[in-house]
């Protein structure tokens, strides 16, 4: 969704149509993720599969099990005209895993996140995973993000319901980077905290075997200046 879509929408919207301006104040950018059934390439920005890592990469475990690949970002096949995303580089995204669920989503290091400048001597490296899921090559689009829930704000100048309706309107994916948070079952705003913003919001997907809070949403953060320093080094995360 762009600029002139969310307009077009909300004029046409009848309890929020006089509140267009407020609507384009509170936008944030956004990247949509959309599954694509081309051929993928080691490099390619893609779910599932086998990581893209240099040379004596160490698979990150955990206390009672490993982590397994989400999948990986490649900057440079994307245009952002927030300029919030580095504008090249690889980043590979874990998340942890184990049979018992003593892990929980919003453990510290739940996510851990791997970037590179330079990937060009990279190689797949064999998951310890006995079961991997397909490789799935994503396309990446710019647009723009509106809350999804009411809690996410507090100066809203219509009710739930008028939101609602709205978006009801709107055509969105449930993968996206930025953005703002979308879930379906919880009843807060999960960012972490002052500083941190929406690095990328995922919905389980039966093919790459995802299942957070019971079918919803997975929901990364990333403190704003580590972002435009390009350190993923410490990412947080929630569900539902």
């Amino acid at each position: 969704m762009n600029i002139k879509t969310l307009s077009q929408i909300a004029s046409s919207t009848e309890p929020v149509k006089a509140h267009v301006d407020y609507l384009l104040k509170i936008a944030k950018p956004r990247i949509d993720i959309q599954l694509v059934e081309d051929s993928v390439s080691p490099e390619n920005s893609r779910f599932g599969g086998h990581p893209f890592v240099p040379a004596g990469f160490q698979w990150p475990s955990h206390k009672v099990g490993e982590y397994r690949f989400l999948g990986q970002f490649n900057f440079a096949e994307l245009s952002d005209p927030s300029g919030l995303l580095p504008a090249s580089g690889l980043l590979s995204l874990f998340y942890a895993f184990d049979e018992d669920g003593e892990i929980f989503w919003r453990d510290d290091d739940y996510i851990l996140g791997f970037y590179w400048c330079n990937y060009h001597d990279h190689k797949l490296f064999d998951s310890p995973t006995a079961k991997v899921p397909v490789s799935r090559k994503i396309q990446l689009s710019s647009g723009i993000d509106i809350p999804r829930r009411e809690c996410l704000r507090d100066d809203w100048p219509f009710d739930e319901d008028a939101l609602y309706e709205l978006l009801d309107a709107v055509d969105a994916t449930n993968e996206y980077l930025l953005g703002y948070p979308s879930f379906t079952s919880l009843g807060y705003d999960p960012t972490p905290g002052p500083g941190w913003i929406s690095l990328l919001t995922v919905h389980s997907l039966d093919e790459f075997d995802w299942c957070w809070h019971d079918g919803d949403k997975l929901m990364v953060f990333i403190e704003a200046e580590r972002l435009a320093a390009c350190d993923f080094n410490r990412l947080k995360s929630d569900a539902g």
